[in-house]
């Protein structure tokens, strides 16, 4: 039972003791201290609310109530500077006193006046238990005191709303909203006070909320789903009680809303995007009830035909359920265009598919996966074996129209062998014609597949030298543009034509010595062609173009608008193309349409950001630059042909021009002179102090050493300067065969070399049989 006697009252006034000067102020406004400025209904209920505000009341620990309630079950309603916290008065124990706040330091706050108390409300019976909708009834003395009943999570029914309403009875409808929790009978109907006004703050500060012991338990929707296999569209049942007041229905990838006026039955068709999983019925008020589970359908039993199946062709998918089919991705091929009919799919192998799992999307988010094979070309003949390098030779076989690329085999070292720069050809199903590199040697040939894939010759095809002219040694001098090209050439008198990068150029050719001028155009890795009326041999020059050369690899002008225009920049494959290494920069020009612009750049395929977002604070000058590394060269050379190799999106900006400088590297000398090593009794210093940091050597640059053998063999050990250690293993005649050993520079040993005391040079060398010339840095300059 609980007692109230209902008084017009006003919130105690306090003052405070035993207080801290850390914890406690008289600026009712600080924003630090713990400060009670009022507490009350003053008199208070038995079992009711007691409210005690000031300024960070939430650091209270305890509220203590005569005599000796230590309460620490505290409601904090707000916290700060304005801050509110309230307890529940204990209804046995609870006698007139004055209140203490006790920090966790121990420091009390005690209030000015004394608690008192009144009771003359009485709660004699409530209804236990009830559904949203029904009526429920309080029984009990001196209801004509109360104005609003709340239920838990503070739905309040206000007085207005009561359907009956005496001294000893009052009868509300539960609504929609209610939870199972604490119901209490508040004095003041809340909903007609304006809680910011004076007179609504001194009005709220006499509410007394009275409560029953137990909690009122709102009855939920109780059901079972009929548990089965579903397909999209499909009805759904679920039986049970009082499903008239679910409102919604949780799937595992969907929810619905429900208007259900049937109690024992409940139906609702399955979402395309369901997955398997639980079905859970949701109340207005929020309350989650289980219904069950039930299962998503999906392909079953499937087969491809025919298999293997050829590049281009069409392939017929069987099985179960295939309607649900929305999107089919094969291996390097998304989004392949699929039809249904008769309740089976057929598509294309597009040319760029692999041989894998073929993968079925639903709607619902989920795969099922079926593999496939796929026909494979053979060579069946050569027209030449051995066919003459230099020369045309033809391969006879099937399905040879599936290659892009054939490589030949260059070198073997051991069980490795080296392939040759793999050469682009036109194939017929049935045959290939390509001309043999002068440098291949006898091998199995490599077939590289329109889709990537590679497969061997059955058989090796030998390898005489060129029947056409062709250059027995290749100059080992470093050309620049422009500067004459003079080589002896061997049959000298099937010469027709000579081209640069595919572009022919005017020679002389006088007896077996061929003349021309390198043109201006010419790069690090230009092809030299010697045509004959018998073939053509291809050469990779050695030409010095500078420092850096760049290449354009995009222009126009896409303005990105409000992240509307999202265009495919960069030609695909560029990277490639250009023989992009890390360190090579890719710059884009911007120009900024307004005050603060941003671009955002993506991978061709929307595989994600290269790098952040891109504002004017770090492009001021119109100009973004991308430093390569080989994680992005190897992500973006493996992009499949979607448009290109970036997608910008942004706003305020336009793009105009995408380009790539490559580097190349440059020979600078740190040392000369003419060191003969004996039999390890000379050790000289070589090399200049602090090279690497002169130069602003990284990672990846070498040092050249020229060596001299005097011996059939010899070898040489290389020491840090300060005898420190080897820096590698020692070079020898086996391999440094032309005389030139290079160390590649780690980040380690940089920091190593650059750290020595001055004692004479970076590098001390010893050995035997062998001079050391010069010693050199190959590296980029920027």
């Amino acid at each position: 039972m609980k007692k109230i006697l209902f008084l017009t009252s006003i919130l105690a006034l306090t003052l405070t003791s035993c207080f801290n000067k850390e914890e406690l102020s008289t600026d009712q406004y600080n924003s630090t201290a713990v400060v009670l400025q009022a507490y009350g209904p003053q008199p208070v209920v038995r079992g009711g609310t007691l409210r005690f505000i000031g300024s960070n009341l939430d650091k209270v620990k305890t509220v203590v109530i005569p005599e000796d309630n230590q309460i620490t079950d505290i409601q904090v309603v707000t916290a700060g500077a304005h801050s509110e916290i309230r307890v529940t008065v204990p209804k046995e124990t609870s006698a007139p006193g004055y209140p203490k706040l006790i920090l966790a330091d121990g420091t009390e706050i005690v209030g000015k006046t004394q608690l008192q108390y009144s009771e003359p409300i009485t709660i004699d019976e409530v209804t236990p238990a009830a559904y949203p909708g029904d009526e429920i009834t309080f029984k009990g003395d001196y209801f004509n005191l109360i104005h609003e009943v709340v239920f838990e999570k503070g739905v309040v029914v206000s007085e207005d709303a009561f359907t009956k309403h005496t001294r000893y009875e009052i009868s509300v409808i539960v609504p929609a909203t209610a939870k199972t929790g604490k119901v209490s009978l508040g004095t003041i109907d809340e909903s007609k006070v304006d809680p910011a006004s004076a007179e609504g703050k001194t009005l709220l500060a006499t509410l007394n909320l009275v409560s029953p012991e137990a909690d009122f338990v709102v009855k939920t929707a109780e059901g079972t789903v009929v548990a089965g296999t579903y397909k999209p569209n499909a009805e759904v049942v679920i039986n049970g009680t009082r499903l008239d007041l679910v409102k919604k229905i949780v799937l595992e990838g969907a929810t619905l809303d429900i208007n259900n006026t049937n109690k024992t039955k409940l139906t609702f068709a399955m979402p395309a995007t369901a997955q398997t999983g639980t079905v859970t019925m949701v109340m207005e008020s929020g309350v989650e009830v289980a219904a069950g589970s039930i299962t998503s359908a999906a392909p079953a039993g499937l087969a491809v035909a025919p298999a293997p199946v050829k590049n281009g062709s069409q392939i017929t998918i069987t099985g179960t359920d295939l309607d649900l089919v929305t999107g089919i991705d094969l291996p390097k091929v998304s989004g392949a265009e699929f039809a249904l009919a008769d309740g089976k799919i057929t598509l294309t192998v597009g040319e760029k598919a692999q041989e894998g799992n073929i993968t079925l999307w639903l709607a619902n988010g989920l795969n099922v996966t079926v593999p496939y094979t796929l026909v494979k070309p053979i060579i069946t003949a050569f027209s030449d074996n051995p066919a003459s390098a230099g020369s045309p030779v033809t391969f006879t076989g099937t399905d040879l129209d599936l290659v892009a690329k054939v490589a030949f085999v260059g070198a073997q070292e051991g069980e490795d062998v080296i392939y040759l720069d793999a050469i682009e050809v036109e194939a017929t199903e049935t045959t290939i014609t390509v001309s043999v590199p002068t440098a291949a040697i006898k091998s199995n040939v490599k077939l590289i597949l329109k889709n990537g894939e590679e497969t061997l010759s059955a058989d090796e095809l030998d390898i005489d030298k060129p029947a056409g002219a062709y250059i027995g040694v290749m100059p080992d001098t470093v050309y620049n543009p422009g500067d004459m090209f003079i080589v002896d050439i061997e049959n000298p008198d099937h010469l027709t034509g000579v081209q640069v990068d595919g572009v022919d150029v005017n020679y002389i050719l006088g007896g077996s010595t061929l003349y021309f001028q390198i043109p201006d155009t010419a790069k690090a890795d230009s092809q030299l062609t010697l045509v004959s009326d018998n073939g053509s041999v291809t050469y990779t020059m050695n030409i010095d173009p500078g420092t850096e050369v760049s290449y354009v690899i995009w222009s126009g002008n896409e303005d990105l608008g409000s992240w509307s225009n999202q265009p495919y920049v960069g030609e695909f494959g560029a990277l490639t193309t250009y023989g992009a290494v890390p360190g090579d920069v890719i710059r884009f020009y911007l120009t900024g349409n307004a005050d603060w612009w941003q671009m955002q750049i993506y991978d061709g395929n929307w595989g994600g950001q290269v790098c952040d977002p891109v504002t004017v604070s770090n492009t001021p000058d119109g100009v973004f630059e991308l430093v390569l590394t080989q994680e992005l060269i190897d992500k973006l050379n493996g992009l499949d042909n979607w448009g290109g190799l970036f997608v910008v999106q942004g706003e305020g900006c336009s793009i105009t021009q995408i380009t790539l400088t490559h580097y190349i590297p440059q020979e600078t000398v740190i040392w000369t002179g003419s060191e003969d090593l004996g039999s390890w009794s000379n050790q000289p210093y070589i090399g200049e102090f602090g090279a690497l940091v002169t130069y602003n050597i990284e990672p990846g640059a070498k040092v050249r050493f020229y060596i001299t053998p005097n011996a059939d063999w010899w070898q040489m050990q290389i020491y840090d300067g300060n005898w420190g250690g080897q820096v590698c293993d020692a070079p020898n005649a086996e391999n440094t065969p032309d005389g030139i050993f290079d160390l590649e520079l780690t980040q380690e040993l940089i920091d190593k070399l650059n750290g020595l005391d001055n004692w004479g040079g970076l590098f001390v060398v010893q050995g035997e049989g062998c001079t050391v010339t010069q010693v050199s840095l190959i590296h980029i300059v920027k």
